[in-house]
């Protein structure tokens, strides 16, 4: 079915109607950040921001990671064997936080972000230019969304490289403490928009069989 780009936008927001409740984890890390990083302005002194700005980030980049550490492990398994999935989740959840740990400058903590987002969107783009699907299985296990793969596979590329550009774009136009702002919303915002994101696909493609 041919669908007009006004159409799309429409379909696209009116899922934000129908999400369900967020995790109240999603909201945690963001929590420790505009807690933390006032806290330890004041502890630290005027002349110590970058230091309190890497010391609060690094604290609510480790409460994110335990958070989400459970799934990630589990989405691992489903394409490495247990020792290979032992030492890359343990390399992605310990060695960022290490480098963290010694910086100094709060824009490492800022392109960490970009990092990520870079990093996703190279493996799910390997996947799509391969045609496989085992990245996006391991985020949609279920029987009903195999026939959705491919597409969300592709999404998570458009998705990925949108907040990338966001990222860069925020650190370019706003200053660092406004920035952490934007990044202790960030979990709810990215869910929400992903959210609504897969929904258009399976929508889109159940209208496209029933023609």
């Amino acid at each position: 079915m041919h669908r007009a780009p006004s159409d799309l936008i429409r379909l696209f927001l009116s899922l934000f109607q129908d999400l369900p409740p967020l995790s109240r984890g999603l909201y945690l890390p963001g929590a420790v950040l505009l807690l933390g990083y006032p806290l330890l302005t004041v502890l630290l002194g005027a002349h110590h921001e970058g230091q309190a700005f890497v010391t609060a980030f690094v604290a609510a980049l480790a409460v994110r990671v335990a958070v989400g550490f459970e799934g990630m492990v589990r989405r691992m398994l489903t394409l490495y064997s247990t020792k290979q999935t032992a030492l890359f989740a343990l390399s992605l959840a310990v060695v960022p936080l290490l480098i963290l740990s010694f910086a100094k400058d709060p824009m490492w903590c800022q392109r960490t972000q970009s990092v990520f987002y870079l990093m996703i969107a190279a493996i799910f783009l390997s996947d799509v230019l391969k045609g496989r699907t085992e990245t996006a299985a391991s985020f949609w296990p279920d029987a009903e969304m195999q026939p959705h793969l491919s597409n969300l596979g592709r999404m998570m590329v458009v998705y990925n490289l949108a907040f990338l550009v966001l990222n860069e774009t925020m650190i370019q136009t706003v200053s660092a403490s406004n920035w952490l702002m934007f990044w202790s919303v960030l979990p709810v915002v990215g869910h929400t928009v992903l959210r609504a994101m897969v929904l258009t696909v399976i929508n889109l493609e159940d209208d496209g069989r029933a023609v």
